[in-house]
């Protein structure tokens, strides 16, 4: 009997911890599965002769809201290739409404609600002769012409689910997922992680083992699945200490956490680790308060942007925050206000996601009253409501489009901030970039670094035609921005680094000289300068990109090292460069 735990990543990066979880699970009891990741930008056929060639009994299929449609036409189309295989689903795209579920989708087998370990480990038992089907829990399944749906789980402790990562060696430069808590305590209504029922903890020692494995491991990224990690001032800074402490320089963790739980002793603390170390998202969703009161929200808008600039005071913790559109009572002025707000702090992710009415979730059954329409395939996404039109929506995604690739890409941090210090409204700056894109028509196509700073230039211009006396320093922005991330190669054809021809001998010298480098880098040259070289790149700048004052100021990019964004270290090369004597 083959048993097949099927998932599909949104990317090939990333891994499913549900599937491991419960091939563990079963596992530890002598139960064996095998698990098969794909993602969802594989071709179906691809897909189907893949999943044909393992010659799986059972397909379980791992189900959320990016993938379910493709899960089901997979479905379909393995049940038209192997009639004779029992294919079954679960996860959270399938945990409601999941008879009416099974009745759209002859090609199912069954469905499996809520969390799945304790009945997949039953299912298997069931397929081994020990256990009736009508005893597998947490079952919804076809009985000749009826749906029968047992009775539920009784939800686990913690400490009796499984480390799910059995093949850690194999997950090299891959997202890893760990989950310390389950459930939520907020009834936020747009969310389904309330309706999980209380929450449980993962004993801290538990955890610490667990965590530890990671460490050792040196993974690039663990990102925490827990729904509100810091609901627990206790369990989020025992881990938070522990992950300091055991520190190994390259492992990044990503939170999600609620702002207004986070206190001064967290935010003292937090200010002293690794810059790197930790990854914060934290869900603002809207600053509107008849919105946030609707939402079942608790926010005080003051108070979590206090929060948020404390956490970015150090520098040394990636910022992500969120808000989204179509929400109640919010349209497109006061959604403009709401990202206005949040951008005052200039994260170095912002998110404009767009409402999703979860099935099972307050906001589904209230959507007649809100006017809320949404489209009825995955992923839900709004349409619109009594508040905001398709129109309006629409110029939301194209703004969306333009945050994305010129404000969360991380590649133009230069250009992107110094042409918002200018700007009464990041809100109006972004609308209109994305508008600009659109009647260039840009808005679906694949740009380079290099042309999106040619955008962005014209982009300026057009907005300010009486600042043309700006492009010199917009040009060192555009070079700073593309030597951040890797040596220019190709730059657009208003750039050059001309400025640099003056000083050749002088950059050569130094970056020949051991002794020198040494002392600019703080850090022994190991392998000798001529090596170290193909990693380091000089550049003379007539403007100073990083305060926008007047140069020269030359810089030296180290790619060797890196931040979480992708961009190099960065070191002043003092004035010797530019002293008479050295010209």
């Amino acid at each position: 009997m083959k048993v097949l735990l099927t998932a599909l990543n949104s990317k090939y990066i990333h891994t499913n911890l549900a599937v491991r979880s419960l091939q563990q699970f079963a596992a530890q009891r002598g139960y064996r599965s095998e698990i098969a990741e794909y993602t969802i930008n594989q071709h179906l056929p691809d897909l189907i002769d893949a999943l044909y060639r393992q010659r799986p009994d059972v397909l379980l299929l791992s189900c959320y809201i990016w993938n379910i449609g493709m899960m089901m036409e997979l479905a379909e189309e393995y049940r038209q290739v192997c009639p004779e295989v029992t294919i079954l689903a679960g996860g959270p795209e399938v945990s409601f409404h999941s008879e009416e579920l099974l009745r759209q989708h002859p090609a199912l087998d069954g469905i499996f609600y809520g969390e799945g370990e304790v009945p997949f480990l039953e299912y298997l038992q069931y397929q081994n002769g020990e256990r009736p089907l009508s005893q597998v829990h947490s079952l919804v399944w076809r009985d000749r012409e009826q749906i029968v749906c047992n009775p539920a789980a009784n939800p686990l402790p913690m400490e009796q689910l499984p480390f799910a990562y059995s093949d850690l060696e194999q997950l090299q430069n891959r997202i890893l997922y760990f989950e310390s808590i389950r459930g939520c305590p907020f009834r936020c209504s747009y969310c389904l992680s309330s309706v999980a029922g209380r929450v449980r903890y993962l004993p801290l020692e538990l955890a610490f083992q667990r965590l530890q494995r990671f460490l050792d491991a040196r993974v690039p990224q663990v990102k925490f699945v827990d729904r509100t990690f810091n609901c627990s001032k206790e369990h989020a800074m025992a881990i938070w200490r522990y992950l300091a402490a055991h520190d190994n320089g390259v492992t990044n963790f990503h939170f999600e956490l609620t702002a207004h739980l986070i206190d001064q002793e967290m935010i003292d603390f937090l200010a002293t680790v690794r810059p790197g170390l930790f990854q914060f998202e934290i869900g603002v969703q809207s600053t509107n308060p008849d919105t946030i009161r609707e939402i079942r929200r608790t926010t005080d808008t003051q108070k979590l942007l206090a929060i948020c600039r404390e956490l970015d005071r150090p520098k040394n913790i990636h910022l992500h925050l969120d808000l989204i559109a179509g929400l109640p009572f919010e349209d497109l002025a006061s959604f403009g206000r709401s990202f206005d707000t949040v951008m005052q702090i200039r994260p170095q992710q912002m998110q404009l996601g767009f409402l999703k009415v979860l099935k099972g979730s307050y906001m589904e059954q209230a959507a007649p009253s809100y006017g809320l329409e949404y489209s009825r395939r995955p992923p839900f996404q709004v349409i619109r409501t009594r508040w905001i039109s398709f129109d309006d929506l629409l110029l939301l995604r194209d703004m969306e489009n333009a945050v994305e690739d010129y404000y969360n890409s991380s590649l133009f941090p230069a250009q992107i901030g110094w042409m918002l210090d200018q700007e009464e409204s990041a809100f109006s700056f972004f609308m209109d970039l994305g508008q600009f894109l659109v009647q260039r028509g840009l808005r679906l196509l694949p740009q380079s670094p290099e042309d999106r700073c040619t955008n962005l230039k014209d982009f300026y211009l057009t907005r300010h035609p009486n600042r043309a006396g700006q492009l010199p320093l917009l040009h060192d922005l555009c070079l700073f921005d593309l030597c951040l991330h890797g040596r220019p190669r190709k730059l657009p054809d208003w750039v050059s680094t001309a400025h640099n021809l003056p000083f050749q001998k002088q950059l050569q010298e130094l970056l020949h000289s051991d002794e020198r480098l040494g002392a600019l880098l703080c850090d022994p040259v190991e392998g000798g300068s001529k090596k170290l070289a193909k990693s380091l790149h000089p550049q003379v700048f007539a403007f100073d990109p990083r305060t926008g004052c007047a140069g020269p100021v030359a810089l030296l990019f180290d790619y060797r090292h890196r931040d979480l964004l992708g961009a190099a270290r960065c070191v002043e090369i003092k004035d010797e460069i530019f002293s008479p004597n050295n010209r």
